[in-house]
């Protein structure tokens, strides 16, 4: 069993690593613009919506120092067009064919109240 559990770890650690480098040569392929950048103090749980972005490849990178609890891309018409309600990883590539928001919920970290927010959303521009 122990051979299996190994091998299993190694597999894992294997398909993480190809995800990270796919990642990285497709962000090497683009240029970045950035199209929205907020960053702002705030209280308690935050609900936070982008305005309207065109249809596109962007970069959607949301840093708080708490924690994000949900991240939804919503279209025009108010839509959900994709909702992320595990946030493993709050730096991410989104392609839309439609005009769309980023509605991300932000939640402080346990024992603070005021914490800082940030949501950028850059353009991908093919080099």
């Amino acid at each position: 069993m122990g051979k299996l559990s190994t091998l299993v770890v190694i597999l894992i650690l294997l398909g993480a690593g190809a995800w990270y480098l796919n990642y990285h040569l497709k962000l090497s392929e683009y240029d970045k613009e950035l199209m929205f950048n907020k960053e702002k103090t705030v209280q308690g749980v935050t609900y936070y919506t982008s305005p309207v972005i065109p249809a596109g490849i962007y970069r959607i990178k949301i840093e708080p120092s708490g924690s994000v609890d949900n991240v939804r891309i919503i279209s025009e018409a108010g839509k959900v067009l994709h909702e992320s309600l595990i946030v493993v990883k709050s730096d991410f590539i989104y392609t839309s064919d439609v005009p769309f928001k980023v509605e991300v919920e932000f939640h402080p970290e346990e024992g603070y109240n005021k914490y800082s927010i940030s949501l950028r959303i850059y353009r991908l521009v093919k080099k």
